[in-house]
């Protein structure tokens, strides 16, 4: 007897992952917010929450953008699992430039904000600077 699978349920056992890929500018702020909390909103996040997500984007998307090079894009990943979402942003940053200054009132709002952070640095393929900054937030993590 032959076994057989759909493509549905390959797809059952991996967490939605949402892409969005916007200009480094500021004006594209809304644009994040606003796919940030429709997706929190469909995997049924609270609405405190949801505000924490929004402006946790807004805040390291701020940063990317603030160091990002000429005419450079920023990715904006989302990963949800039953519980929480991960969220990743990167952008080509000029070398040199820091996304992660532990003392600075913004970096203290993502901490307050998030479950956790993570900053890195790589180089591309052409050997271009790409700043990632990684943010993770649970469901009902505004009640801390």
């Amino acid at each position: 007897m032959a076994k057989s699978a759909s493509a549905d349920s390959a797809h059952e056992r991996t967490h939605p992952i949402v892409e969005l890929r916007v200009q480094a500018d500021a004006a594209q702020l809304s644009v994040l917010r606003a796919v940030a909390a429709a997706i929190a909103l469909q995997h049924d996040f609270d609405l405190d929450t949801v505000e924490d997500i929004k402006l946790a984007i807004d805040e390291a998307a701020t940063r990317l953008i603030m160091n990002s090079t000429d005419r450079s894009t920023l990715s904006c990943t989302f990963e949800v699992t039953v519980s929480r979402v991960n969220i990743n942003l990167s952008a080509h940053t000029h070398t040199g430039t820091s996304s992660s200054q532990p003392r600075s009132f913004g970096w203290h709002v993502l901490n307050s904000l998030t479950d956790s952070v993570s900053v890195s640095s790589d180089t591309d393929a052409s050997g271009a600077t790409v700043s990632t900054i990684g943010l993770a937030i649970s469901k009902g993590s505004a009640a801390r």
